[in-house]
Parts: structure tokens; sequence; C-alpha cells
């Protein structure tokens, strides 16, 4: 039935619109690989404009590769996947877009939704308009009005929507920013019956509405085949788009026929092939490595197409690496090291009877020393190195498992510029700062530890012998601020591109989220080891 009198049916009131409308796609001599199997060769097909088209296919045939080719988001992150051949986005006025063209008109609704859970319903649409390529004016009424049309709550987190309301959530974000074309994910996986006829009324209610190209693939095409106006064969046997004549729609299982066989990995078997592998992987992450250190100045320029939007990102990683729980870790931490360090040099003192009065000022003088310029820079970064950067990684994996890296992509977002800078922003402000925390506890801990033992000396007595070697006239800074300074941000620099990079690579699993926060917290802190040996063969020497 087309799309016109399906409008006027579900809405008499209504006039029809014409389904030319909006951006069509081409697909010209597309070859797609994942590894040694190929998914399409050579296939060629269109997806008319303003039209619900189903893409159908049996499972792990490549519907969902497909999908995410179509939305720019393979690219080398993706291992193992290739493609070739033309896609094109045609607009109403003959314009032609790519899938390179980072403003072609594409949003993706994501079968997990990939909605960001720190941001609540009306924040969620708002920064899916605020990173619309052509901008958008009053987008908080726009925001709003869009939730009210779909019945999503704004009064409460997003986290705790029902799945219905993220499902609608996500169709409201992402045709928000005006874009043509709409792709769907298994919209109806995993839900009843009832949930999903009220899923499939809502994507063809939208459609009629918005008048969006909307591209579904589905396993569940006993519901959604009643709103589709056209379906799509995603032929595994001959490797092409097929599409389905209205007259083959009664007969879906037996056009979609024979599952293909699981596909098994090729594996390496010798020794050589192994060590081969392994060495290109490390040469690799080795490049990779490499260019983010090179890139490290241009990576902190706050490059954001929403202000608003990066700030608010930067203070949020602020809380993560340095919030109340990172304080309270921190100063706990100097607390026991400044008590111990300064009950220590007394209370180990050989023959302290006849030495400690003799040695009680040189003492104070090292305690203070060491404290500052090394026992407190060195526990601390490996404090933040642990805690902050684990913290980190485990956000922006949980963020890559859950698809809402893609899902910024979607909306205009580079997560590059829009959580990797906020990140480093955050380690280089946060880490100085729980230094100092620590330093600050770890002082008065350690003249708390001195009055015990030594009530009749005081606290002025303390003072001054504790920071003698500190001290610098005509400044408020300690001597080798410079130094500890240059240190700090150097690990707190090295600290966030780790947890960046060990969070942003492909996560599978929860299992491969816990991997990446090992690794960060394993190659953190080996890092800020690195850096204090490093520094100490030349901070020291100019030590007088």
């Amino acid at each position: 039935m087309p799309a016109e009198e399906l409008a006027s049916k579900s809405d008499p009131g209504k006039p029809a619109v014409s389904a030319a409308t909006g951006t069509s796609i081409e697909i010209r001599n597309l070859t797609v690989r994942a590894g040694e199997r190929t998914l399409l060769d050579s296939a060629s097909g269109s997806f008319p404009a303003g039209e619900v088209v189903l893409l159908l296919g049996c499972s792990g045939v490549g519907k969902s590769v497909l999908l995410k080719i179509l939305a720019g988001l393979i690219d080398d992150a993706h291992a193992g996947i290739q493609y070739y051949g033309d896609i094109a986005f045609i607009a109403a006025d003959g314009t032609r877009r790519g899938v390179a063209d980072a403003s072609h008109p594409v949003s993706v609704v994501f079968q997990n939704f990939a909605l960001l859970d720190e941001l609540s319903p009306l924040q969620n649409v708002q920064i899916a308009l605020d990173h619309a390529p052509t901008g958008q004016d009053k987008a908080r009424s726009r925001a709003a009005e869009l939730l009210a049309d779909l019945r999503v709550p704004t009064d409460r987190a997003t986290a705790v929507l029902s799945g219905g309301q993220q499902q609608r959530l996500a169709i409201a974000r992402a045709i928000a920013p005006n874009s043509d074309v709409v792709l769907y994910d298994e919209p109806t996986s995993g839900l009843d019956a009832r949930t999903a006829q009220q899923v499939a009324d809502l994507i063809r209610e939208t459609q009629q509405r918005y008048q969006r190209t909307s591209i579904l693939v589905t396993h569940d095409y006993e519901t959604l085949s009643r709103i589709a106006d056209r379906i799509i064969l995603l032929d595994h046997a001959n490797l092409r788009l097929v599409e389905l004549p209205k007259s083959d729609w009664p007969n879906l299982p037996a056009a979609l026929g024979t599952p293909p066989l699981a596909a098994t990995d090729v594996i390496a078997h010798s020794w050589t092939e192994r060590l081969q592998q392994a060495s290109l992987t490390f040469l690799k992450r080795s490049g990779i490595i490499l260019e983010e250190v090179l890139l490290l100045p241009f990576s902190l320029l706050p490059l954001w197409r929403s202000w608003r939007w990066g700030l608010r990102y930067t203070l949020y990683y602020i809380r993560l690496v340095a919030g109340p729980s990172a304080c309270i870790y921190i100063a706990v931490a100097g607390m026991i090291l400044g008590y111990v360090a300064q009950d220590f040099v007394f209370r180990y003192l050989p023959f302290r009877q006849f030495t400690e009065p003799l040695l009680t000022e040189n003492l104070l003088n090292a305690t203070g020393f060491s404290l500052f310029r090394f026992l407190v820079p060195i526990l601390s970064t490996i404090l933040i190195a642990a805690r902050s950067g684990a913290a980190v990684s485990a956000d922006v994996g949980s963020k890559v498992y859950g698809n809402q890296l893609d899902a910024m992509k979607t909306i205009g977002m580079n997560p590059a510029r829009s959580l990797r800078t906020p990140i480093l922003y955050a380690f280089l402000l946060g880490t100085p700062f729980l230094a100092l925390l620590s330093y600050v506890v770890a002082a008065l801990m350690a003249a708390f530890a001195f009055l015990i033992s030594h009530q009749d000396l005081g606290i002025a007595f303390w003072d001054a012998h504790f920071h003698k070697e500190l001290v610098q006239p005509a400044s408020i800074l300690y001597r080798g601020s410079e130094w500890l300074i240059a240190k700090l941000v150097c690990c707190g620099l090295g600290v966030g591109m780790i947890s960046w990079r060990c969070g942003v690579t492909q996560k599978l699993s929860g299992a491969e989220i816990s991997q990446g926060v090992t690794r960060t917290i394993l190659w953190a802190t080996l890092f800020v080891l690195f850096v204090h040996f490093v520094f100490s063969l030349f901070e020291f020497r100019a030590v007088v």
C-alpha cells in the first residue's frame, strides 16, 4: 500500500504527503568483507525517499554491518571490515553526498538505544540539536515539543525510563536534527508482541509526520512488514540486495532461505604466523600511541562544535577524576603517609636518646623536603592512575560497548574532541589539585605526629624547620615547584591519554571493559613511575 494511503488511513484528517520528499539512497557495486568472509559482492540497490523500507536477511549475513556503513560508522576502529563501491545520498534538489561526507543526513536508532545516561531526556535531544550541521534555533523549546509529541517524560533520569520510553527518546533524538534518513537497528528486539506493535505504529507515525526515509534492520518481519513500503532482502546465497515484490511478502520465511553456516575464524596455527600477527598488532598499536603523543598539543585545542557541551563534559570528567570520592581517597593516603613519614624518622632513629637532640632540625628539614618533592607526588600520581584512570577508562569503555560513541558520531559529535579533550583537561587540572591536597593533609599529619612526641618544642618550631628547605625568599612558591608542576602535568596528560586509548578500543562484552580497566591501571601506573624516574635523573642534581 502506498505511503500516501497509509497516511490517510492512519489519520483521516491529515493530508497525505508525498513520499518523494526527503533523501533517497543509491548503492552501486558495493562489496563488503568481514575478515575472510564476503557479505556483499558488487551489490546494488536503492532506498526511495520518504519511505519505510525493511532490510531483511538471516542472522549473520551482514545487515547491521550495512547499516553501520550507511551511517558512516565503519572506520579503521572496526577491525576486519572493509567495503568498496558507491553509496550516494541524493537530496530532493539532486545534491549527492557520500558516506565519507560528515554532513550526510543520517541518524540511527540503536537496538540498545545508546542514550547518554549522564544526561536528562531533554538534554539527550538538546545535544543532538546543538550539534546539527546547520545549527538549530530555540533548541530547548524544540526538544521539549518533540518529547511531548512522542510522550517521553522529562521529570526523571534517562536510566530509569521504561524500555518503551527509551525507545521513543531514541527516536526523538534521531529526528530532532532534521536528519532526512533514520536507520533503525532491530527496533522491536526483545519486546513483547503488544509493545512491538506499538513501536511499529510509532515508527510509521513518525515517518508520516516528519517525512524521513526510514530503513529498518529487523528479524521481526511479521510485525514490521505491515508498516513497510518496501522490503529489501540481503541475499546471502548470491551476495546481492534484492527487492521483494509485494506478492512474495506473505512467504517471507521461504524468501529468506536457509541460514548460512556459522563462519569460522581463520586461525594461524604455526608459531611464525602467530608471531607475525602479534608483530603487526604491536606495530599498529605503537603507531597509534606515537600518533597520540605527537598530536597531543592539537588534542588539547577545544575545537568543539558546541562550547556548551564541551565545557559540560569537561566538568563531568573533572568530577570523575577529582570529585569528592577522589579527594577523600587521596586525602586519606596523604594522611597516612604524612604521619608515618614523620613518626618513622624519630621512632627508628639509631641511638635515639643521644642523636635526636642533635638531629631534630635536620630530620624535620628532610621530612618536609621528601614529602613535597617526591613522596607525595609519587604516591598521589600512582593512586590517581589507578583510581581516576580506571574510572575514566570504564566510563569510556561502557560508552563504546553501549554504542554511545557511535550515537555521538551520528548526531555530529566527534568523540575524540567531545570526550578526549575534556578527559585530558580533567587530568591536567585534577592531578596537580589532588597532589596539592595530598601534600597539605600529609603536612598537617606530620605536624600532628611531631607534636605528639615533642610537645615542648611546639608548632612554631616544627613549621620553621619542616619548611626550611622549601621556602624561597620573595616567592609564594616552594623551592622546586617548577619541577613538581612539570612532572605532575606529564603524569596527568599521560594517564589521560592511556585511559582514553584503553577505553576507546572496541568492546564486544563486559569482560572487555574490565580488561580495558586492568590495562589502564597497569600501563598508567608504570607510566607515572617512569616519569618520576626520568625526572629524578635531572631534578635533584639542581638541589643544593
